[in-house]
């Protein structure tokens, strides 16, 4: 995945790191060390512009499908193979209200299909850990928000996106953009803070 990370260069610039990190803001960006077995968050206030693209992309990579990379003398991938919804982090680190964009419909409208070889195998159980991982996730986080008087806020899909999600396409990401924004913006006054995709 060396090309996403020339991606993430290209259209995250300095000058918009160096603008985000004067505002003393903490934007986070979760990775999982697979080295030392723990779920670690970088800091945009905490690092240089060239290990944020890093981490960036580190947490990008859904191994084995990308790329395992090598940083710090740790191995390290996917944050969401440790924490997928870091309700608890952000909490931890001084949130009061929270926004969670959950990337599925609130109740499951499909079975998963037969596996047919090794691959379809491996991408179906991974796809069963990941949503394991977030439902937990999104457990622990409800309760640490009771305990913190935190308002939580539950944005999901209106309909079901895709069931592979190694596919990438702009056209149906932007259409899948739109319709989530749409569909949140009916049920929030939230929303009109943020401004849909545009082609």
């Amino acid at each position: 995945s060396k090309n996403l990370r020339k991606l993430i260069t290209k259209i995250f610039t300095i000058d918009e790191f160096n603008e985000l990190k004067a505002t003393q803001k903490e934007v986070i960006v979760t990775v999982s060390n697979l080295s030392l077995n723990e779920t670690e968050y970088k800091s945009i206030q905490e690092v240089s512009y060239e290990d944020f693209c890093d981490w960036i992309w580190i947490s990008c990579n859904y191994i084995p499908f990308m790329s395992m990379v090598k940083k710090d003398n740790c191995e390290y991938a996917d944050g969401g193979y440790g924490s997928m919804v870091p309700i608890k982090e952000a909490i931890e680190r001084g949130a009061t209200t929270v926004d969670v964009i959950v990337l599925e419909t609130e109740a499951t409208y499909y079975n998963s299909l037969p596996s047919t070889n090794v691959f379809s195998l491996l991408t179906s159980l991974h796809g069963f850990m990941m949503d394991r991982i977030e439902k937990q996730n999104i457990a622990i986080g409800k309760f640490t928000a009771n305990h913190h008087d935190t308002i939580l806020n539950f944005y999901y899909t209106p309909t079901v996106l895709t069931t592979n999600s190694l596919i990438f396409n702009k056209s149906k990401m932007t259409n899948w953009w739109n319709s989530g924004f749409k569909y949140a913006a009916s049920t929030t006054e939230k929303t009109s803070e943020i401004k849909p995709q545009e082609e």
